[in-house]
């Protein structure tokens, strides 16, 4: 299972470009979550895990943060560097969470957008509190779907079902990325963030092409599972499909007992 995530992770890479234009940011609401309620002081030190292409990253830039920021994809970390360019306070680093060595630099947040789940579990919530210092929080967040059993989203399952078995549902990307709980952090602050995106037919399967199960499907399976789909959408939905989101913010302070790092 480990050695089929180590793979999926790295499927993004292929399509860095389209993942930065069709791939939805994060509300505002939750930036300003994080700020409030990580208590993270003016300047104060971010490392990101998993930037992607930098749609967390500008948004707390922005803000002046010194902002340290991690990403397994040469390609993905190239499009986030040409976007962040004139930002003086942001460094890209291409690396794993994993392989990355801090030098005994500690931050005031840890982030992760979309993006904790792919660390080894074995290592995401022990690496993330070595690395905050004291009362450092780690914020993870991601986007996910919902209201998937009504409309096109019900109808599309069957296409699923008939075009590509090895994924069979539509209805497969985790809900959860936060992880298993871990005593080395306080009980967590929950908090969602609903909102949704009109796609046209390409736009969304745009939108697929980013997912690293879709990506990581057999060309011939691949093509025919986004025909009949695209073709659902034209033939049934005009053209047009509205797609409901969920942002959701998991933030937890580092406890105590644990400052100064390991």
């Amino acid at each position: 299972m480990r050695k089929e995530i180590e793979y999926l992770r790295t499927t993004f890479n292929s399509s860095a470009g389209q993942y930065e234009r069709i791939r939805p940011g994060y509300p505002e609401a939750l930036i300003d979550d994080v700020i409030h309620l990580s208590a993270i002081p003016p300047g104060g030190q971010i490392l990101e895990i998993g930037c992607g292409t930098g749609k967390a990253t500008e948004r707390f830039a922005l803000r002046g943060y010194a902002m340290l920021c991690l990403e397994i994809g040469a390609d993905l970390a190239a499009v986030a560097l040409r976007k962040l360019r004139d930002s003086t306070n942001v460094q890209i680093v291409v690396s794993s969470f994993e392989d990355w060595e801090s030098g005994g630099r500690l931050f005031d947040l840890v982030i992760a957008a979309t993006s904790f789940h792919w660390i080894d579990p074995a290592i995401a919530y022990v690496k993330s509190a070595a690395v905050l210092k004291p009362g450092g929080s780690l914020a993870v967040f991601w986007n996910r779907q919902i209201r998937r059993d009504e409309g096109f989203f019900l109808r599309v399952q069957d296409v699923y079902r008939s075009s590509a078995p090895s994924i069979g549902s539509a209805a497969i990307h985790p809900d959860n990325y936060s992880g298993e709980p871990s005593a080395l952090f306080g009980d967590p602050v929950v908090r969602s963030y609903p909102w949704a995106v009109k796609y046209s037919t390409k736009e969304y399967i745009d939108l697929l092409s980013t997912y690293s199960d879709h990506i990581s499907l057999p060309e011939v399976e691949r093509s025919n599972l986004f025909s009949g789909i695209a073709d659902l959408i034209d033939r049934e939905y005009g053209g047009r499909v509205v797609r409901h989101y969920e942002t959701v913010l998991r933030l937890q302070q580092k406890k105590s007992s644990e400052a100064g790092g390991r």
